[in-house]
């Protein structure tokens, strides 16, 4: 019985000792302004306003063209850099579209597959660029794949913010990634 005592304490100390190492990290990484830089780069203020006009949008979705193919980028020789398949679709006059049933072909310049995003329903601004998902939304580029709930991207800048419950499978961390 004192053996399993000490054990036990032994355990708990072990774990405390980790999770003060976890916290000291953190609280470490967040006053240090490269990590500040990194997660402030990209704010709220680029993809509030799409959110905002989403539950409008999905209401005027009045007269939805179905089986939608549309491209959304191209590349600087004019080739089609995205293109847009979605079940239900609606275009409206601004040039906003908002589709439901959601798949993104990303291609090269020479016109190979490069990627694929899909959700279960976006709105797009063709003439800025960008875009919010709302729902289940997936992002498979080079054998990687990130998966999570709700979602902007921004063709301009190049790059997808994941806003909720965000699984990341890569192989191009190595193998002893996360190991003490």
């Amino acid at each position: 019985m004192v053996w399993c005592a000490e054990q036990r304490r032994k355990i708990r100390r072990a774990a405390l000792a980790a999770v003060a190492v976890c916290v000291a990290q953190t609280a470490a990484a967040a006053e240090d302004p490269e990590v500040t830089r990194w997660f402030n780069r990209h704010d709220d203020a680029a993809w509030q306003p799409l959110a905002a006009r989403w539950p409008a949008a999905k209401a005027a979705m009045t007269a939805p063209v179905e089986n939608l193919a549309l491209p959304l980028d191209y590349h600087a020789d004019g080739r089609i850099r995205a293109r847009l398949r979605a079940k239900k679709a609606q275009v409206f006059a601004d040039g906003m579209i908002f589709a439901e049933g959601v798949e993104v072909e990303l291609l090269t310049a020479e016109g190979q597959p490069d990627g694929t995003l899909t959700a279960e329903g976006c709105l797009f601004d063709r003439e800025a660029r960008h875009g919010y998902c709302d729902g289940r939304v997936t992002v498979e580029k080079d054998g990687d794949r990130l998966k999570g709930r709700g979602m902007y991207f921004s063709m301009a800048g190049e790059y997808i913010k994941i806003m909720a419950e965000c699984e990341i499978r890569t192989h191009r961390i190595r193998n002893n990634f996360g190991r003490f």
